[in-house]
């Protein structure tokens, strides 16, 4: 083990990238889109992306690295890794889910796609099964399961768009990613930030308010056939994997 490594651990500094805040998150999504890379890069561009935005951030790139290229094929899907570094950052928990809305955000509109919350939730659920070291990765077709839900709980159409302040609600109501209907229950937003102390008491008790107080306020609709989305995913998630020139230019 380098020397470098051995030092991190046992010293919790600002090398420790669980120690960021949304600061660095924001410094490295902004150099990353100034920059106009693909989705994927290679390890010398994410190196070189890491200390630029975050000067004292060499031993954690390292790590970040290991974590989200542990096939060593010399790519590094970086919104995978600012979904990952949000998620396990200092902020608080409505910064973190608005910040994970944002870097799918690529319109800048506060909006996103049925494709762009696809990948959103796709990625931030990969990301944590990498930084856990276990578990297992999300299917599409689960994924794609809870974006037709989000969809029909806002009444959209797959054609139109969800806003921030939408998902925000949805997340907060439902407290993680589908586990209340038996969706991923190996791996969830919620359960990653409650067993890596990541959703603190205070995190933990404003999800329980705000979903106790939608329930209080939630208006009573008749019942009524729910339709799913199912002709928006058109291999959404290669396109995201592979940067494709399609991909890009959304960006």
């Amino acid at each position: 083990m380098p020397e470098e490594e051995i030092v991190e651990q046992f010293n919790e500094g600002p090398t420790m990238f669980e120690n960021w805040g949304i600061t660095q998150v924001d410094n490295i999504h902004t150099l990353y889109m100034s920059q106009n890379h693909d989705f994927g890069i290679t390890c010398q561009e994410f190196q070189a992306l890491i200390q630029s935005a975050v000067p004292e951030g060499k031993v954690a790139a390292h790590r970040l690295i290991k974590t989200f290229d542990a096939e060593a094929a010399n790519l590094v899907d970086v919104l995978e890794v600012l979904c990952g570094l949000t998620i396990s950052c200092t902020a608080d928990l409505t910064t973190k889910v608005k910040k994970v809305f944002n870097l799918f955000d690529f319109s800048k509109s506060s909006k996103v796609t049925f494709d762009e919350l696809f990948i959103m939730i796709f990625s931030s659920l990969r990301s944590m099964v990498k930084l856990q070291g276990k578990g297992s990765e999300p299917e599409d077709s689960d994924v794609e399961k809870m974006v037709d839900e989000i969809f029909l709980k806002f009444d959209r159409e797959p054609t139109q768009m969800i806003k921030v302040d939408e998902f925000v609600d949805w997340f907060m109501e439902e407290g993680n990613f589908g586990i209340k209907r038996g969706q991923l229950k190996k791996v969830t937003m919620h359960d990653f930030m409650s067993k890596n102390d990541i959703l603190d008491e205070e995190d933990a008790r404003e999800i329980e308010q705000k979903r106790l107080l939608m329930i209080a306020n939630a208006p009573v609709k008749a019942n009524k056939k729910k339709k799913r989305h199912s002709t928006h995913h058109h291999g959404h998630h290669n396109k995201h994997k592979e940067g494709g020139e399609e991909a890009k230019v959304e960006k």
